[in-house]
């Protein structure tokens, strides 16, 4: 297939990673592109690299427009793109050279494609994130089955099965044109999944793939990863934007109990850090069981939501923990490495994680380090919400 494929790049105060991203997109292996630049109104000298590209590249059509926000930014793309599908990529990330070309592979009869994504969790830690998904074209049963589990799918308690960007996605462009027509510029949190949700209840079938071409950079300054206490009511925002569709779509039932399942999670997660309060103030969501721990020397397995609930209640109501381990999360303060159980006095070694088949992983890593499994205890917690 070599039909046109229009990429939109929003741009704001970026200066210092433009490059790098504009360099990834100009250097796809498809050729047949029309890159759209929408410098949203940027004052840190990005307008200046956008021009010097623009001028180099025949291929790009460079917009400034005063400041309307990510909403605005991309909407203006979407209504200049004249590729039949479409593509997003934040001025801030890179993708891989393969990723057009890919995509436009893929697509078919489909009305979406969607891959996974390089994502830096924390500066130089890269974790891949994929669907939740097998591989493969959702149509007909099985649309309908990712449409009633992508939000929150309530048989195996996974939250967000789709991924929720709008980066590592290719689109029809005029459905994305419909979907950006009704969506509110004001909507500032979660506008990836607002536009997302609206595309997937109108789209066709679905193309899913564990390939990954994107790299999101994590970014201290960005607006997801500070304290931002207009959470709460960004978070109904963006439930008022989808509830109207999702009530009027025949899987309504489906879709409005995910929505609300989606709106108590990011509530609880805004008080538990998004909106920067004191660790003191937050909400678990995991309540462990305590019985047979009191008088026991502790070590901690597990530095997820489950192992830092259970850190916190262990220690507030005066278990003793010796030692607190994790096999990924060893930067943070306080956390070590497994390998250091070898070298503490110890009764028993809690695995801290809500799911089976990680408890199973974790106590297999423990036996091949020759502990005793009489020592080894995971016990499923409760989920408050």
């Amino acid at each position: 297939m070599d039909r046109k494929l229009s990429i939109i790049i929003p741009v704001y105060n970026t200066k210092p990673y433009l490059e790098t991203c504009l360099q990834s997109v100009i250097g796809q292996t498809y050729r047949n592109l029309e890159i759209l630049i929408i410098d949203d109104g940027s004052t840190d000298g990005s307008d200046m690299v956008c021009k010097a590209f623009a001028e180099k590249d025949q291929r790009i059509l460079y917009i400034r427009q005063e400041n309307k926000g990510l909403i605005g930014a991309r909407r203006t793309g979407v209504e200049h793109a004249s590729g039949k599908f479409l593509m997003f990529v934040d001025s801030d990330d890179w993708i891989d050279e393969g990723m057009a070309a890919f995509l436009a592979e893929q697509i078919q009869d489909a009305d979406l494609v969607s891959t996974g994504v390089h994502y830096e969790t924390k500066p130089d830690i890269v974790t891949e994130y994929l669907d939740q998904y097998d591989e493969g074209e959702y149509h007909g049963a099985d649309k309908a089955f990712l449409l009633k589990t992508m939000l929150y799918d309530k048989e195996s308690d996974v939250l967000q099965r789709l991924t929720p960007w709008i980066w590592n996605k290719l689109y029809r462009t005029e459905m994305a044109g419909q979907v950006y027509r009704k969506i509110d510029t004001d909507n500032a949190f979660a506008e990836d999944g607002v536009f997302l949700y609206h595309y997937l209840i109108l789209s066709g079938a679905v193309q899913i793939s564990h390939k990954c071409f994107y790299h999101y950079r994590y970014r201290t300054g960005s607006m997801f990863h500070g304290g931002n206490p207009n959470m709460l009511s960004d978070i109904n925002k963006a439930y008022l934007a989808l509830q109207p569709d999702f009530a009027r779509h025949p899987f309504h039932e489906d879709l409005l109990s995910q929505l609300q399942c989606w709106v108590t999670v990011t509530a609880v997660m805004a008080v538990n850090g998004g909106m920067g309060f004191s660790p003191q103030c937050q909400i678990p969501e995991f309540i462990l069981d305590t019985d047979g721990l009191k008088g026991k020397k502790i070590v901690l397995y597990g530095a997820g939501k489950a192992g830092k609930d259970y850190f916190r209640q262990l220690t507030k109501m005066g278990y003793e923990v010796v030692l607190w381990v994790d096999g990924n999360n060893q930067q943070t303060e306080g956390i070590h490495s497994p390998t250091e159980i070898s070298k503490t006095k110890y009764d028993l070694i809690l695995v801290a994680v809500s799911r089976q088949e990680y408890a199973d992983s974790m106590i297999r890593v423990l036996l091949d380090m020759g502990i005793d499994q009489k020592q080894i205890v995971w016990k499923k917690p409760v989920r408050t919400f």
